[in-house]
């Protein structure tokens, strides 16, 4: 079925009252979108998504009981065919590359206009990855474009890094600050540091979460 066949079926995960009742109030207002239903802690969300099997939950990542992150790999298991966006008052690059990790398949921030909540909702529904350009300029210098999966060269990483450079970049992706990188390959900071200098310089990026989406 296309979207004018069937309407998107969310599920709003968030503990703030206002926040859940603003955003409910608003997306009732659009006909492609029926709310199916609300969660206020985290174990509610996994129940009632587990139930519904939403196509989207909008997901507040300070939640009660179990936090945005595990809500997501939860979805993975429970309902992996939903689609989580996560909508947050501000997270640091690690959090933002975390939550791409865990699942996430869209990243707003709670500043983001409702139009522009209509088109993360429609770009992840159709099997987008949707990062707002204003939240990534905090990390990359210039606009980039991301769509379901393709960002940066298609060729190899096995012919661009050294092996080392592979698992170093593999334990980033799951949202490793330096120190967490050096203490589970134990070697010092300044040697992440300069592997990740070489790392970008490979992959053609500039920041961490650059490298993760290539």
């Amino acid at each position: 079925m296309t979207m004018t066949d069937r309407k998107i079926r969310i599920i709003i995960v968030e503990d703030h009252r206002l926040c859940r009742e603003s955003l409910s109030l608003a997306l009732a207002q659009e006909t492609f979108i029926e709310i199916v239903a609300e969660a206020v802690t985290g174990l509610q969300a996994i129940e009632v998504i587990s139930e519904l099997k939403p196509d989207i939950v909008l997901v507040g990542i300070t939640m009660p009981e179990s936090d945005g992150f595990q809500i997501i790999s939860a979805i993975k298991e429970k309902s992996p065919a939903s689609k989580p966006i996560i909508i947050t008052g501000g997270m640091g690059e690690e959090g933002v590359i975390k939550a791409i990790k865990a699942g996430a398949k869209g990243y707003l921030s709670r500043n983001s206009s409702i139009s522009r909540l209509f088109k993360a909702i429609k770009a992840v529904h159709n099997g987008e990855l949707w990062i707002e350009r204003q939240l990534i300029a905090k990390y990359v210098n210039g606009d980039i474009t991301v769509d379901s999966g393709t960002a940066g060269s298609p060729e190899k990483i096995e012919e661009l890094l050294t092996p080392r450079e592979q698992e170093i970049l593999r334990i980033l992706t799951q949202g490793a600050s330096n120190k967490e990188i050096a203490e589970q390959l134990f070697i010092c900071e300044k040697t992440v540091k300069s592997h990740l200098n070489r790392i970008f310089k490979k992959l053609n990026v500039r920041r961490r979460l650059e490298a993760t989406l290539w």
